[in-house]
């Protein structure tokens, strides 16, 4: 079978169809994403809402994408070439702008701060320059997007992964043989089960994969439903409205509301994680307490709704096929102190 991905053409049988998509994303998705974000860290600093300047920049690569479209290709390739468009491997360049601009309020915290008080960190550890290295090379920065408070990674998991999750639905969608949804997800989950998440940092992250659905949703969002953001005219692609990154952005791509699963065990990063994370989370029950925190979370409560992706992963939680990251929930954890 023949499939074409952006400016692409991939060959894929139908016999071993599922091995094949997905050993090809995993491929591609090994090369994107290896940072991580303590949010804990970040409790108490107030942030200026990022989204006016994101959208700012984020629809200027859109416009600069689209107006490069062929006028002929289908709506499913522009969409693609859209998502792809913000680059689909680490650092982006759109990653790289908001890291290198004044115009996005960020929350970094220092370096021996961080190994003093992260979750993340051995504080007995007699830190060599290496360890320090990766650990400094593996924090991401924290922002505010409309009220949720979320890190650089989710970004490029949105766009990026985002991408993948649409790639993985368009091949299932054309072979008709497997629920092209959950074979977005599957892409997701298996990265997370190893080389996004596992292999590369010691994290599961159910932030990382929300955001790469909503990506996703995007992607969808460009073609389907009764306001499509793309149009074909005469003249070619065209986007009918403004894009606003805050219709995507919920509270589950904030990791410390959202919990992730965390591995013991080598990792690129050099730092096993879980007993580090269990043994450094009751340090914050302080902070969780606080009036700051449970005004945000509140907050989060009152906007949430639960993606498809969030039921879907959820139900395979409570089977026992994924990770329960509740033994990391800090609101457990606190209640038990």
């Amino acid at each position: 079978m023949q499939f074409i991905i952006g400016c692409g053409t991939f060959h894929f049988m139908t016999r071993n169809f599922n091995r094949r998509i997905l050993n090809f994303l995993l491929t591609v998705s090994s090369l994107c994403f290896c940072g991580e974000v303590d949010h804990y860290l970040s409790w108490g600093q107030t942030l200026e809402d990022a989204s006016p300047i994101l959208n700012v920049k984020i629809n200027e690569i859109i416009n600069s994408t689209v107006q490069s479209l062929p006028k002929d290709c289908s709506c499913e390739v522009a969409a693609s070439k859209v998502l792809s468009g913000f680059g689909v491997s680490l650092n982006s360049n759109f990653e790289k702008w908001i890291k290198e601009t004044d115009k996005v309020d960020k929350f970094m915290p220092n370096i021996d701060l961080a190994l003093r008080e992260s979750i993340f960190s051995d504080h007995n550890s007699k830190w060599s320059q290496i360890e320090r290295a990766f650990f400094t090379i593996q924090l991401d920065e924290i922002i505010n997007v409309g009220g949720v408070y979320l890190g650089l990674d989710k970004l490029t998991h949105f766009t990026g992964s985002g991408f993948l999750y649409y790639q993985a639905y368009r091949i299932s969608k054309k072979a008709g043989n497997v629920d092209p949804i959950e074979m977005a997800i599957k892409v997701g989950i298996i990265g997370e089960k190893t080389v996004i998440g596992r292999m590369a940092t010691g994290v599961f992250s159910y932030g990382d994969l929300e955001a790469n659905f909503q990506g996703f949703i995007f992607g969808l969002d460009m073609c389907a439903g009764v306001d499509p953001f793309l149009r074909h005219s005469e003249d070619g692609w065209k986007f009918s409205r403004p894009f606003d990154i805050k219709a995507y952005v919920n509270p589950h791509w904030d990791e410390s509301y959202n919990p992730s699963f965390y591995f013991d065990g080598l990792n690129l990063m050099l730092m096993p994680k879980s007993t580090a994370a269990l043994n450094n989370l009751p340090n914050f029950c302080e902070g969780y307490r606080s009036s700051y925190v449970q005004k945000l979370f509140h907050y989060y409560d009152s906007i949430l709704t639960k993606s498809m992706s969030v039921n879907h992963l959820d139900s395979l939680i409570s089977i026992k096929k994924l990770p329960d990251p509740s033994i990391f929930n800090i609101k457990y954890i606190c209640e038990d102190l």
